[in-house]
């Protein structure tokens, strides 16, 4: 059975949620995730990785602008790990999550693309 090429999507929200567990991660045991702010002020966005059960550990904070977007990929998961979203403003951020290849980078785009 192929695995879709999205693994999860959604929006954040105002408290800490499992964006993905380890168990739904593709096999390559990578993956990126794509943030994007719908609304229209800033939001800080913090996406934090849990290893086997343990302490939550930030991956990445990022303040986004109204229409900008950051990509974090290459993010290594394996099966106990959980993968954790939040955001100033509830329902504005946009996410979804993919396979990634690669090591760890973090790409953000403005209004333009850029």
């Amino acid at each position: 059975m192929a695995r879709p090429l999205t693994l999860a999507d959604g929006q954040l929200g105002t408290t800490a949620a499992t964006l993905l567990p380890g168990a739904d991660a593709p096999q390559s045991g990578r993956v990126e995730v794509t943030l994007q702010n719908t609304g229209d002020s800033e939001e800080t966005v913090v996406l934090t990785f849990q290893r086997s059960g343990g302490t939550a550990r930030r991956l990445v904070q990022v303040k986004l602008q109204e229409d900008e977007q950051a990509i974090v990929s290459g993010v290594a998961m394996q099966p106990d790990d959980t993968l954790r979203g939040v955001t100033t403003t509830a329902s504005v951020v946009d996410y979804t999550v993919n396979a990634s290849v690669g090591r760890l980078m973090v790409d953000v785009l403005d209004a333009s693309g850029t």
